[in-house]
């Protein structure tokens, strides 16, 4: 954990408690066999100050008419109800992934520094995901129009390809 730390110009134990961001992963319900799915999220300081927390995912929801998208300004949520289009290389997964909604209210990109990759196979089961860890740079607007720009933000992103 130091050394991923320190490749954000961080180490353990430095900053103030407001420096630390978390996350909780939730999954409930009755899933197919086989699902694939894009989750991503983010948390800090926008450039005018604001607390931003991003939860951004993609894939398992189309054509549902539901997402898991929003993002939190100072702890008020903006639900995105549209799909986002994800942009990414899974043989490459440590080059930038780009997440945008159509509208252009949302535009982000990750740059990875670490592929957390885990392969599963079974005889009837099976998982692969590539994790990035690294930051996210770009904007996202919140209900109020109120447009945001983030600058290296620590996030997240992966691609889950899995059959139960």
């Amino acid at each position: 954990m130091g050394d991923d730390l320190r490749r954000f110009g961080r180490s353990p134990g430095d900053g103030p408690e407001e420096s630390a961001w978390g996350v909780l992963d939730v999954g409930r319900g009755r899933w197919p066999y086989s699902t694939r799915w894009n989750w991503g999220g983010g948390a800090g300081h926008a450039v005018n100050g604001s607390v931003v927390g991003l939860q951004v995912g993609a894939k398992w929801t189309e054509g549902t008419g539901h997402t898991e998208n929003g993002v939190i300004v100072d702890g008020v949520l903006s639900k995105i109800g549209a799909e986002l289009d994800w942009d990414y290389d899974w043989s490459d997964p440590m080059a930038p992934w780009r997440v945008r909604h159509p509208d252009g209210s949302l535009d982000l990109r990750l740059t990875p520094v670490h592929d957390r990759h885990t392969r599963v196979e079974a005889l009837v089961m099976g998982t692969e995901v590539h994790q990035v860890f690294g930051t996210w740079s770009g904007h996202c607007t919140g209900d109020d129009g109120v447009l945001h720009e983030l600058h290296d933000f620590l996030g997240f992103a992966e691609e889950s390809r899995s059959r139960w």
